[in-house]
């Protein structure tokens, strides 16, 4: 099974959050979504405005891995934030809202990882975000829906906490 236990912990996404806010409003709104989302790097490149359904606070993800689609959901702060970057720039339905290459976004990524002192990549939100969702009780079922994943055996790898986590839920157990 794949160790995915070196994920992001809420406060250091916080921590890339403000210093990428403190940059510009396009880097800050790429950590939101991969962080808000899992969302895999290509899918989110090719997010166009069309695809943002802000009266169901869902982000429609047409281009999955695998030539699936899936619906993802987004809270409305971070939908109300990507609707007006859309329209401040003036970006057209059918274009993509980020219109940068995934080296791009890696290095933008991995830059902003480095001044919390992580090693991080866009896939580490990807991680980060399924292992927030099972630690507040998101159903492994929903969470494979939402990651678009094909076997349940896939989503399971997210089962896996460090050892604080496991030191938490052991200290709750009334023996």
């Amino acid at each position: 099974m794949k160790d995915i236990t070196n994920y992001l912990e809420k406060p250091q996404v916080d921590a890339m959050l403000e210093a990428a806010a403190a940059c510009n409003i396009r880097d800050y709104i790429i950590i939101r979504m991969l962080w808000r989302t899992g969302v895999r790097i290509d899918e989110l490149l090719h997010i166009r405005p069309r695809d943002i359904e802000r009266h169901n606070n869902v982000v429609n993800i047409v281009k999955a891995k695998g030539g699936k689609q899936r619906r993802v959901p987004l809270d409305s702060e971070t939908l109300t934030l990507l609707s007006a970057y859309v329209a401040t720039g003036g970006i057209d339905d059918d274009t993509p809202i980020f219109p940068l290459s995934q080296r791009w976004v890696r290095a933008l990524v991995v830059r902003y990882g480095k001044l919390i002192g992580k090693d991080v990549h866009p896939h580490t939100f990807r991680h980060s975000y399924a292992i927030n969702m099972v630690r507040h009780g998101v159903d492994i079922r929903r969470l494979q829906q939402v990651l678009g994943h094909a076997s349940m055996s896939t989503t399971a790898v997210y089962l896996q906490f460090n050892d604080k986590d496991l030191q938490d839920v052991y200290a709750k157990v009334p023996f």
